[in-house]
């Protein structure tokens, strides 16, 4: 059978006081890197991934971004679009799956995102696993209820859930001119190599670069203010989906997305509201359904969370 669908995320998003471990995530400010000295980023095996496919420009640009930057970085990507297959992946046994490498360094699989993970893990990286899996840039944010849906957040969740560390990029939708809906990718696609060098710097030596089985969904906003906050994943659902009686046929029905206005944000600190001050939100997901405080021994996550805050506290957007 084919499993598709999106899995509820939770966010280790916490401060780093006693008080704020008992209450909502906000930001922490350190010093910039120049003065903390960080350390000169490690190079990188990175697997790089998305659900829009391996053509997309926003795919190869950050591949490109990231090359730059010294990392070995490899497309492995869906053959066509995905958009909205959540953590979906082929379990049919015996079904074939089609793989390719159609470029030097850019594989084509006939799947949705998370089988574009799961087959550049066993397959394309098999004998030695990346340093991290990316997914992105997605043209559109992934947040509050969509982020369970998104293909690009289920890729890294995919990734995660096998142990790999990985990052999630997105990139809001800009209403200001139709013809040029994303004017900001540029700077999102500088932010997130700046994000992967920040963890390749951070990390002990030759440790992971995430505590284990996370990932962190990155929203870059249309208009950036500098600011970076560290968020929860909000439940505001700020798309209108809508079903019209297609003619062509009796049982049709012609699917509608739209924006929906002036949604309430129930969670605190969430990263509908940090986008919507024109913020980067950063959230820690692990993948896990688990109500927070269902039961005992998280504070051991918590901990994590706050040392990842310490690492990537001072970026700038």
């Amino acid at each position: 059978m084919a499993i598709s669908g999106g899995k509820r995320v939770v966010t280790l998003a916490v401060g780093v006081t006693a008080a704020a471990l008992l209450a909502a995530s906000a930001p922490v400010a350190v010093a910039s890197d120049d003065a903390r000295g960080a350390q000169a980023p490690r190079r990188l095996s990175i697997l790089i991934s998305n659900d829009d496919g391996h053509q997309g420009p926003f795919i190869r640009a950050l591949q490109k971004a990231l090359r730059a930057a010294g990392h070995d970085a490899v497309i492995v990507a869906p053959a066509t679009d995905q958009s909205g297959k959540g953590t979906g992946i082929n379990a049919t046994p015996g079904s074939i799956v089609k793989a390719a490498e159609v470029e030097p360094g850019i594989w084509s699989v006939a799947g949705t995102p998370a089988d574009s993970v799961s087959f550049g893990l066993a397959n394309v990286f098999r004998d030695r696993k990346p340093d991290l899996v990316v997914t992105g840039i997605n043209p559109g944010q992934n947040i509050g209820a969509t982020t369970n849906h998104s293909g690009t957040v289920g890729a890294s969740i995919t990734a995660a859930e096998k142990g790999i560390p990985a990052v999630a990029f997105s990139a809001e939708y800009s209403t200001a001119d139709p013809r040029n809906p994303f004017p900001q990718m540029p700077q999102a696609t500088a932010f997130a190599t700046q994000l992967v060098n920040r963890l390749a710097a951070t990390a002990r030596r030759n440790g992971p670069l995430l505590p284990a089985h996370t990932t962190l969904n990155v929203n870059y906003p249309a208009k950036p203010t500098g600011r970076v906050e560290m968020t929860n994943v909000g439940e505001a659902d700020f798309l209108a989906v809508s079903y019209v009686k297609d003619p062509s046929c009796d049982t049709c029905y012609k699917l509608d997305l739209g924006l929906a206005p002036n949604v309430d944000e129930p969670v605190r600190n969430a990263d509908t509201t940090a986008i919507g001050k024109g913020s980067v939100s950063v959230s820690m997901l692990d993948a896990d359904w688990t109500v927070p405080g269902w039961q005992r021994g998280q504070q051991s996550r918590v901990l994590d969370a706050v040392g990842v805050q310490l690492r990537l506290s001072g970026l700038k957007a």
